[in-house]
């Protein structure tokens, strides 16, 4: 073998070792399992719930399922606690007339706080 081979070699095993001692390290098996993101294996199905309001804040909260009337509100504050009451309903927001894009906003981050789960519904022309 020639001279200059010598040094190639050397990286070589230095290589080899640093792998060995990183996989005697490392840890192989993970210890954590995290369900992934996907269909829950439970059969609840959610209710949902539609908030329907105005500029003045008279609203009702209707479920959609069974046209139930859960509540009619005529302030915000009345508004924002019967959603709260409501905790596993999935809300639907649904401003009418002139209803304002900062009512919407004041209703989500009322939602954000009492962690229910609140989208907006679209408008149909």
């Amino acid at each position: 073998m020639k001279r200059g081979n010598g040094h190639l070699l050397r990286f070589i095993d230095l290589g080899l070792l640093l792998l060995l001692a990183f996989l005697s390290v490392a840890e192989l098996n993970p210890t954590l399992q995290v369900p992934l993101p996907g269909k829950s294996t439970t059969s609840q199905e959610t209710a949902v719930a539609r908030v329907v309001f105005d500029h003045d804040w008279n609203g009702t909260v209707r479920r959609l399922d069974n046209s139930q009337m859960l509540c009619q509100t005529s302030s915000r504050a009345a508004l924002a606690a019967c959603m709260a009451q409501q905790a596993r309903i999935r809300f639907l927001l649904a401003p009418v007339e002139a209803a304002t894009v900062q009512q919407i906003v004041t209703l989500l981050d009322a939602c954000m706080a009492a962690a229910l789960q609140c989208g907006i519904e679209a408008t149909q022309k």
